[in-house]
């Protein structure tokens, strides 16, 4: 058992890992030091949480899990990217509603520039830009184009922003801005998603601490899942590595089409999640064959 704050809590709490290998990260609730004391769990925080865990169940997960069926046939609908996008946007009203409720100051947009590197949205392109994005078009829904006025450091990296930002294209939803053209559910929607339904809540100190931003996220290495000691893993770990999804997409190499996109201007490209380094690519090569020459 642990202390905090005056109060026992079970150490398996503190502790109480989730791994999703899709993600290709390892996430964890832990006990560090330099992080406030867990807030007492008033009426107004337990409600807050509640709130969020029916949302959470009710409504994120549900969504999650059509959009991403329909987005991996390529079968989605402009007007299913947008409900989808409003539903996820709304979430940080309900994370912003727990931490005011445990005295954090009211400040959304604050949260909305840190969401994507507090959850874990990453990316190889628009990584911590997600959810500024996500939020930009459901204002630009409700108000037919986003105030650059309001809003000038999305105008100055996006240009302006509208409704029509979005345009279905065979079966995906393109998103088009000044300098950006590429899959909007692949590389924004689904992503940011999947960053927030992986968790599994059981109780209002968790969600608490995952409104926080107290958790340590790490990056996901093939050694977890296979002993990097033990020879006869090394040939599934080199397939692992060589049949790598997409950083970016999250499609296998044959079906990424990041080459097609433009990001800031620039032209995308594949870019493996799941990566080895020259000396881990090494190791493996000569516990697949002794007769490997390293040069």
């Amino acid at each position: 058992m642990t202390e905090i704050n005056g109060r026992i809590l079970p150490f398996l709490w503190l502790v109480s890992f989730l791994f999703y290998k899709g993600k290709g990260y390892c996430m964890a609730f832990i006990n560090n030091s330099e992080l406030q004391p867990v807030t007492e769990i008033s009426s107004s925080i337990q409600q807050a949480c509640d709130d969020y865990i029916n949302y959470l169940k009710f409504i994120l997960q549900p969504t999650k899990k059509d959009i991403q069926s329909k987005i991996s046939e390529n079968k989605v609908s402009l007007h299913q990217v947008f409900s989808a996008n409003l539903i996820l946007a709304h979430s940080v009203d309900y994370l912003l509603a727990i931490r005011v409720a445990a005295g954090i100051p009211k400040d959304r947009g604050a949260l909305v520039r840190s969401f994507d590197e507090m959850f874990s949205i990453d990316g190889a392109y628009l990584s911590n830009k997600k959810m500024e994005l996500i939020d930009a078009i459901n204002n630009a829904l409700k108000h037919i184009r986003i105030d650059q006025n309001r809003y000038k450091s999305l105008g100055e990296r996006y240009g302006q922003i509208s409704f029509q930002s979005l345009v279905e294209d065979e079966g995906r939803v393109m998103c088009h801005l000044e300098n950006y053209r590429f899959d909007y559910c692949r590389v924004v929607l689904l992503p940011a998603l999947k960053a927030l339904t992986s968790w599994d809540f059981e109780e209002a100190e968790d969600v608490l601490l995952f409104a926080k931003g107290e958790m340590i996220v790490e990056a996901w290495h093939i050694s977890d899942t296979y002993d990097p000691d033990d020879p006869s893993t090394a040939l599934d770990r080199m397939i692992e590595i060589c049949t790598s999804p997409c950083k970016n997409c999250e499609e296998e190499a044959e079906e990424c089409r990041c080459s097609e996109y433009v990001f800031a201007g620039d032209k995308g490209q594949f870019k493996p999640l799941y990566a080895a380094s020259k000396g881990e690519f090494e190791e493996l090569m000569g516990q697949i064959s002794p007769s490997y020459s390293r040069t």
